[in-house]
């Protein structure tokens, strides 16, 4: 019998206000993905990731036909197309394996089983556990299968009509997977290349603002070993040579690293010390880089970690700038001073990054008067802003704090769903005295007209994108066919990455993680960095 088994990871279809994560794919699933290709296991896994916003609302008939397991990780706004995918998966086929899981899944497991059909979710990171409960769910059933779940740890399911979460003691290497699976994303071709690339060079953050999931989903602040950053920057170059990233009339593309914090506060020193002696490091692997990366406003005040930032060509900065009133930030936990932003952010321009400041609105201290006046203030130390009404996302303070609103603006009922379409922060999605759902979507409109938003340049990418997707389905499917397999293959991509690497002298050794065995239960930082091949 064969060992073969198809995966489908599916990232759904996203109804807005985050174009950036419509025009560059998601890690999470290309991390699992990566973490089934280099399972040992029992079973050899055939995976295909499906991002929605890139290649059209999966077919549920004929996409899924053969498909052994289904996995679907999603954000709060795109919950609902999530659910239907699960749960027409399960009446389309009804033996099919589905596994749930993301910032979203995770702190409601139970009404994403519930409404997705789900089999099991996953809680925070999976990379380590991903192959052995796949393995487990394709092997077992009934009793002896609830059995082996509950010898995984970080996960949810149902027993009967009991919720089952199992504990997961320690934390993941951030790179278990060393590199990202890029090569299974569905019609992936030179003829319809990403629009950017992206490279995650640390999980969690070293802040705790209450609005924030990040601080839930990923614990700690964990960076990824110096290799492992040099693998990952040596495997985008390749994609970029090999036409799989866009690329300028220069052949210069962009790269959005991680969604963190890369460089961390400067009270962190330990971090941001090692922070400036990796950057050193990326010279000779970023030449042909436009990098992109989030951090705080108070870099500005480094010119040692700025410039050399700059000199490696990092040339965006996405701010947490937040508010420009003290009790607010006070409010959400947000350790800064709004002077003393302000003068950073001016000096981040100076220096020359092209400076994006992220802003919320809707805080307890803010008025209309007070919104426009921030609106005024930004767009003088800033190139491009972001704009977000306070949304309650789920293992935040403010989901239990904040009284929700249904999809017609009145208090939810008990019984009643979110209406996670709407949680985008274009409106209020909470009771709030100040300003109805209506209300709110009004004066957003208002705030959004005084900036100039970065969604519309990733708007204008997008078009993009679905130029080259429209041009790739009229042309001829064989043809993108074979370039498309000839590229998908990580395996293939680990040993050109290592031998690129030998050629500048850094060399990749093979050392078996001991989070293989453990199935999470561990402290370890030791990594796995490049299968043995």
């Amino acid at each position: 019998m064969s060992r073969i088994r198809r995966v489908m990871l599916v990232q759904p279809e996203s109804p807005g206000g985050n174009f950036e994560y419509v025009v560059i794919p998601r890690q999470g699933l290309l991390f699992l993905s990566g973490a089934l290709q280099q399972s040992e296991g029992p079973y050899l896994y055939e995976r295909e990731l499906h991002f929605e916003d890139r290649s059209g609302k999966l077919d549920i008939e004929k996409d899924l036909y053969g498909v052994d397991v289904l996995m679907i990780s999603a954000l709060i706004n795109e919950a609902p197309r999530a659910y239907e995918i699960g749960r027409l998966a399960k009446q389309n086929y009804p033996n099919i394996i589905t596994i749930g899981g993301g910032p979203h899944m995770t702190p409601l497991a139970e009404e994403a089983i519930r409404e997705g059909k789900f089999d099991v979710i996953v809680l925070r990171e999976g990379e380590d556990i991903i192959a052995q409960l796949t393995d487990v769910l394709l092997t077992y059933k009934d009793a002896d299968l609830i059995k082996e779940l509950h010898k995984i740890p970080g996960i949810s399911f149902m027993e009967g009509n009991h919720l089952v979460e199992t504990p997961r003691r320690g934390l993941i290497s951030p790179d278990f997977v060393p590199l990202p699976d890029f090569y299974s994303i569905r019609d992936l071709t030179p003829s319809k290349p990403l629009m950017g690339g992206v490279l995650e060079t640390v999980r969690g953050c070293t802040e705790k603002c209450t609005y924030c999931q990040v601080i839930q989903q990923f614990l700690g602040y964990r960076m990824i070993s110096r290799e492992t950053e040099l693998a990952r920057l040596t495997q985008l170059q390749k994609m970029a040579e090999d036409g799989l990233i866009s690329t300028n009339r220069d052949n210069r593309f962009s790269v959005f690293v991680s969604d963190d914090l890369h460089p961390p506060p400067l009270r962190a020193v330990k971090f941001r010390n090692e922070r400036l002696e990796r950057i050193k490091n990326w010279k000779g692997y970023t030449d042909d880089m436009y990098l992109i990366c989030q951090s705080r406003p108070e870099i500005g005040q480094d010119p040692e970690l700025s410039e050399a930032l700059r000199d490696i060509n990092m040339e965006m900065l996405y701010v947490g700038v937040e508010s420009d009133d003290a009790k607010n930030l006070e409010y959400v936990k947000k350790r800064q001073d709004p002077g003393q932003v302000f003068k950073d952010l001016i000096s981040l321009n100076n220096m020359g990054f092209s400076v994006v400041a992220m802003t919320i609105i809707g805080l307890p201290h803010d008025t209309e008067k007070s919104i426009m006046e921030m609106a005024a203030r930004i767009t003088t130390v800033s190139k491009y802003q972001t704009a977000n009404w306070l949304t309650p996302l789920p293992a935040t303070s403010n989901w239990d704090d904040l009284v929700p609103l249904n999809a017609n603006g009145e208090i939810l009922k008990k019984d009643e769903m979110r209406p996670y379409h709407l949680y985008t922060g274009r409106q209020f999605v909470h009771h709030d005295e100040r300003w109805s759902m209506k209300e709110s979507r009004k004066l957003f409109d208002l705030y959004q007209s005084k900036l100039n938003p970065v969604d519309t340049l990733y708007s204008r990418l997008f078009r993009i994108s679905e130029r080259y997707r429209k041009m790739s389905n009229a042309t001829d499917l064989s043809a993108g066919k074979e370039v498309s397999c000839k590229n998908q293959n990580l395996g293939d991509a680990k040993k050109v990455v290592a031998s690129a690497l030998l050629e500048k002298d850094v060399e990749i050794t093979y050392e078996k993680s001991t989070l293989t065995k453990s199935l999470g239960h561990t402290n370890t930082t030791t990594i796995n960095l490049l299968s043995k091949i």
